[in-house]
């Protein structure tokens, strides 16, 4: 893309440069800012055609990336990414390594070159209209058309990036242009993390965009959380959550998430951690009842015997005289997973095609199986 002014350059290892003489002899490396983190394996300078600002993109390759070779990945995209970009890959690292979320490619969004002026240019490029208080205001439909236009191609071109399954993740002015761009342009994004937006903008836009939206559109094909600070502005963000609901609009997945002693700014990784939860869940069905009871038994993992019983319709994988276990979630008919992590749960049959014992991997370790055989 000619939009794309420098090559990668890419930083493989995460170094903190700075040591301090604890001993007697010892010597100071190096103190200088830029080497006390190194942000994402690459980042990106390019200026826009379209609204002729320089834009960094600090990107974050999934640990998998270099050796599952043919394999895609979700995007997320964190708008704001000189502040929230290196918090997300860390919240993202810890989830993942819990099972909740897949492997994915996360993008940092923000501002580049010596003259650039952060502030004002997202009040610029994250507001929908112009009004008096703020004269840069009103960009983000250019702003859109850079993502639209220039950045996402040029992921999708250059990383092995899912094409489908985009995240977008913003806070305050950045909460609002992912509100505007779900209404404007919906389909661009899969999913939406809306965290304290900026909903008192011009005079209540916000509400009349959706309403103009649900006239000529009853289906929307999004995963949305909306997450407001318990004391930042939590009654416009209900508002427009009911305002939505009322509409009813086919294949939305909707919720509403209050962050509890927080206010605009402080509940952000909070926020982050739990719309990532949410937007990435794995989807689950159900099986009836009589179909689940050829799973149900005893298994001996080790020195330790577990019971996998029936529970509200459920799977239940427990120790043995346990009051209560873990859910196990059925993916497909074939495919299970507890708590609907990213670890699947196999149930392993003999030639007969009886359940014999089950397998699960425990973390993101792949060498870190729970293996039981079935007793009784």
């Amino acid at each position: 893309m000619k939009t794309i002014k420098n090559a990668l350059s890419t930083c493989n290892t995460l170094a903190l440069l700075l040591l301090f003489p604890i001993l007697g002899n010892s010597q100071v490396i190096s103190k200088a800012p830029e080497d006390l983190i190194v942000i994402g394996n690459e980042s990106i300078n390019f200026q826009s055609n379209i609204t002729n600002s320089e834009y960094k993109l600090y990107i974050n390759l999934p640990e998998s990336y270099d050796i599952a070779s043919k394999k895609t990945y979700p995007v997320y995209y964190a708008l704001d990414g000189n502040r929230t970009f290196d918090v997300t890959t860390r919240i993202y690292n810890g989830i993942w390594d819990d099972g909740f979320v897949p492997e994915m490619i996360i993008v940092g969004i923000t501002y580049s070159g010596s003259k650039t002026n952060p502030n004002l240019n997202r009040s610029r490029d994250l507001t929908p209209t112009n009004i008096d208080r703020i004269a840069s205001s009103g960009g983000a439909s250019n702003f859109l058309k850079v993502l639209a236009d220039e950045i996402i191609p040029f992921i999708d071109s250059h990383y092995r990036s899912d094409r489908v399954n985009r995240t977008l993740a913003g806070t305050s002015f950045a909460g609002l242009f992912a509100y505007y761009t779900l209404f404007t342009k919906p389909t661009l994004f899969k999913n939406y993390i809306i965290n304290n937006p900026t909903f008192w903008w011009d005079n209540d836009y916000s509400y009349k965009l959706e309403d103009e939206f649900y006239k000529n559109n009853k289906t929307l094909n999004a995963k949305v959380i909306f997450l407001s600070g318990e004391f930042d502005a939590v009654e416009k963000v209900e508002q427009m959550v009911e305002q939505i609901k009322g509409h009813n609009y086919d294949n939305l997945t909707l919720d509403f998430r209050m962050v509890e002693n927080m206010g605009h700014l402080g509940g952000e990784a909070e926020a982050i951690n739990q719309g990532m939860s949410f937007v990435y869940r794995r989807p689950t069905i159900n099986i009836p009842e009589d179909e689940l009871k050829e799973y149900c038994g005893t298994y001996k993992d080790g020195d330790y015997i577990r019971e996998i019983v029936i529970t509200d319709g459920e799977l239940s994988l427990k120790r043995k005289q346990a009051s209560s276990g873990a859910n196990i979630k059925a993916i497909t008919k074939n495919v299970f997973a507890i708590h609907g992590r990213y670890f699947d749960f196999r149930f392993n049959r003999n030639k007969k095609g009886e359940v014999i014992g089950f397998s699960s991997q425990l973390d993101a370790d792949p060498s870190r199986v729970m293996t039981a055989i079935k007793i009784d």
